[in-house]
């Protein structure tokens, strides 16, 4: 059998017991234990997985090889991540295979199930990505909410957020976000790319939510009781957050910076009674107006 298929093999072993032993390998396989450690020595620094090279090292307790707590965690965050990948492909229609047998065994018991799915023109998925490979500006036949347009831009990013495309384009200097099922055509212009500023596009992309600008941030400041402090308290909503429990040891107070709080809002609604904005000021009055709005509807 060739390298690739010992590799996986190993793979599977710390999958499934957490170790593997040099000689049992080399019995299945019929080689040297030689030929095992260079194996080892192959995960440990070209290892063919995207977790990155293993570290592993030799237990005495068990007389056998085991991965690092680091590595462990590494190895078992890609075991979930591809798992997902293969269950969402199998949700779409497709039939995935993993070269690595637990994972294939895995997705018998995984079932991915999408938000909100939005549908989009593969052509027009083609055709972006092909402008953004060859650095070259876009006129896009767009239908927003209110009325249809065309528009001159440079693509920036395609991002999928929630199970939906977006594309993130420059215009006239500004960034902004386009949906790409209501993007009806794209024509492929002429004219490179011009726009360079790395900085306000990592803003955007590294912010909250799809909707974030390359401004200042502000920051928001919102509270949870009951359930909803205990189920905010396990999530990370956006990178540079902070939260504490309040002097209560039951009131959770999240703070993250936010450019744009659309989709901020929409977000406390869910916890309903649970959740209170404190601040910016003009956010709070926009939230308790949405809440007065809605008890009119309802009342």
């Amino acid at each position: 059998m060739s390298q690739t298929e010992r590799i996986f093999y190993l793979i599977d072993l710390l999958f499934e017991k957490g170790y593997f032993k040099r000689e049992d390998v080399a019995k299945h396989f019929e080689v040297s234990t030689k030929q095992i450690w260079r194996d080892k020595e192959y995960l440990e620094n070209r290892c063919p997985l995207s977790c990155g090279n293993l570290d592993i090292v030799y237990d005495r307790s068990i007389r056998a090889y085991r991965l690092t707590e680091e590595s462990k965690e590494r190895l078992s965050l890609w075991r979930a991540s591809e798992s997902l990948s293969l269950a969402k492909d199998i949700e779409n229609g497709n039939r995935p295979k993993s070269s690595i047998s637990t994972i294939s065994n895995d997705i018998k018991y995984i079932r991915y199930k999408s938000y909100a799915r939005e549908t989009f023109s593969t052509d027009v998925y083609n055709d972006i990505l092909r402008a953004l490979k060859e650095n070259k500006k876009v006129k896009l036949s767009y239908t927003s909410i209110k009325n249809k347009s065309e528009r001159i831009v440079e693509p920036l990013k395609l991002v999928n957020y929630t199970e939906i495309w977006y594309l993130i384009a420059a215009l006239d200097g500004s960034i902004l976000t386009f949906s790409l099922s209501r993007i009806e055509k794209v024509e492929i212009l002429n004219e490179d790319i011009s726009f360079n500023n790395e900085e306000a596009l990592e803003r955007v992309l590294s912010g909250y939510g799809i909707y974030e600008k390359a401004c200042q941030a502000r920051l928001y400041t919102i509270r949870f009781y009951s359930w909803a402090a205990r189920v905010v308290s396990r999530q990370v909503w956006q990178k540079d957050q902070s939260m504490k429990f309040l002097e209560d040891g039951e009131t959770l107070e999240l703070t993250l910076p936010i450019t744009n709080h659309t989709e901020l809002l929409s977000r406390i609604l869910f916890y309903g009674e649970c959740a209170e904005p404190i601040a910016p000021s003009d956010f709070v009055a926009e939230y308790r107006a949405k809440c007065i709005a809605m008890g009119k509807r309802y009342v």
